[in-house]
This record gives C-alpha cells, sequence and structure tokens, in this order.
C-alpha cells in the first residue's frame, strides 16, 4: 500500500530538528510580480541541508499583498521535497501593535498563508525616548503581539531592541543584561500561554551577551522555539554570503533545547 503525500509529509515533520529547518527567509527585500527567486531559495536551502523553510517577506503598508497570492502558487508548482511554509513578516506599527493586515480586506490572502510572522522592530513611537522608556514600551509592544490572534510566530523579539539601544548609544555592549528580568519572564509566560512560536535570531546567537539567558527562560516556560537566518536571498547572492542557522542551533542545545522544544504551525 502506498502512503498518501499527506502522510508522507507528516511521517517528515515529525523527524524533523533545529538543524533542518530555517523558518525566516526572504526572496528578495522588496519581491515584485513575476520575479520572484523561489528556486534560488530552493537551491541553496538544499546545499544547507534543510528540510523545510519559511518565505517571511516584508509585509508592509505599502505591500502588494497579492504577491503572497503568486508565491502560494510558485509553491504549489515547486519541484521540490523541501517542504516550504508561506508565511509573511509583519512588522507592528505602534507599540498597541496595529498593523497593516486587515483580516477582513485581505481575508482571501490570509486563507492562502500557513500562519504569519511579527517582525517587531523599532520605529519613531519608541526611538525618541531615554533608554528606559525606549524599554518598557518595547515591552509592551511585544506583549500585545503575543496577545494577537493574528500571529503564530515571533521573529527577533527583543533582539531589535538591544540592537537599537546599541546603535544610539544607550548601550556600550549587545547585551539581554539591558533588559529588566522581569520583562523577559513576563514575556516567556505569556508566549507560552499563548502558544506563540518564538525565533531564536541567528545572525545576533553569537553577538549579543546573555542570549542564552533568555533562551533558558523560554524552555524553562514551555514555549516552543525555532530558528531562522533572516536571508534575502537576491541580495545575499549580489554579495557573495550565505546565511544559516547554524549559531542558533547551536545555542538552542547549548542551553538544552532538543526536538521536543521544536515549533511548527498548527495548521500543517
Amino acid at each position: 500500500m502506498i502512503p498518501d503525500e499527506r502522510e508522507v509529509r507528516k511521517n517528515i515533520m515529525d523527524e524533523l530538528d533545529f538543524h533542518q529547518i530555517d523558518f525566516h527567509i526572504h526572496t528578495t527585500e522588496s519581491p515584485s510580480h513575476g520575479a520572484i527567486p523561489l528556486d534560488e531559495v530552493i537551491r541553496a536551502a538544499s546545499r544547507k541541508g534543510l528540510r523545510c523553510i519559511t518565505l517571511t517577506e516584508h509585509w508592509k503598508p505599502e505591500t502588494d499583498p497579492s504577491i503572497f497570492s503568486e508565491e502560494r502558487e510558485l509553491i504549489e508548482r515547486a519541484d521540490t521535497e523541501l517542504k516550504i511554509f508561506l508565511s509573511a513578516e509583519v512588522s507592528p506599527l505602534n507599540i498597541q501593535g496595529d498593523t497593516p493586515v486587515d483580516p477582513k480586506v485581505h481575508r482571501d490572502i490570509l486563507e492562502e498563508m500557513d500562519y504569519l510572522s511579527a517582525g517587531p522592530h523599532q520605529h519613531e513611537e519608541t526611538l525618541s525616548k531615554g533608554k528606559a522608556e525606549i524599554i518598557a514600551r518595547s515591552h509592551v509592544m511585544l506583549m500585545n503581539i503575543l496577545e494577537d490572534d493574528l500571529f503564530g510566530y515571533v521573529l527577533h523579539p527583543w533582539v531589535t531592541v538591544i540592537a537599537d539601544l546599541f546603535s544610539r548609544g544607550h548601550s556600550r555592549v549587545l547585551t539581554f543584561e539591558d533588559i529588566p528580568e522581569k520583562y523577559l519572564d513576563e514575556f516567556a509566560e505569556a508566549a507560552a500561554f499563548y502558544k506563540k512560536g518564538i525565533e531564536i535570531y541567528s545572525p545576533a546567537a553569537v553577538s549579543v551577551e546573555g542570549y542564552d539567558w533568555f533562551v533558558k527562560k523560554l524552555l524553562k516556560a514551555g514555549v516552543k522555539i525555532g530558528v531562522g537566518s533572516d536571508t534575502h536571498q537576491k541580495e545575499d547572492n549580489e554579495k557573495g554570503i550565505s546565511k544559516t542557522t547554524q549559531a542558533a542551533v547551536r545555542l538552542i542545545r547549548s542551553c538544552g533545547g532538543n526536538r521536543s522544544s521544536l515549533w511548527l504551525p498548527e495548521n500543517f
């Protein structure tokens, strides 16, 4: 008896480990119709030994959401054993967590996607303040994201805050020690309660001090986690670089994480 495709793919997913996934890949910074380099993404992922990836193009106020429908068509036509999820990196527009995504207006587009990823970045409402207020406002934004049913996964939480504190001269090093432990604990507890997947962001896994402290809090709270490289395939190819998730995988394993901690989309 030949197993159907759904059963085969389910078995593949059951066997996945952190080193075989990358849930944060952009085909390009600003994809355009008819010029989405999915084939390049597939080839690069295969070279890295990945078995499961997620496309996470930016969904900004100026984004034409129909680009995600085109990506769904490309994924369905792709001749590959690689499992490809379709998501989008959606950045909140303010600390309340408002986004350019309207569930009513964009209903048809959302039905074609496997899940949405929140990609919190700083904005002037936050950055125009002093260090303590930047952190406090960022905490409010992150908690609002976790409470939002729109999102299943959160990209690089707290990492962009730490990077902005450093770039604006509020900190001399990139470190999680700048973030009050109370905020990190509340974030981990809420992520577990709302069953959100949390990305361990590979580009920061070595450069940001104390990342292991945060990862251990997530694991202790029972949060499911994933890894992401933040690849921008077209731009990375032009620069001759290849981003991987290896640093994040090593970090997770050093903190005691294993396959049982791996997040996967619930609707698969």
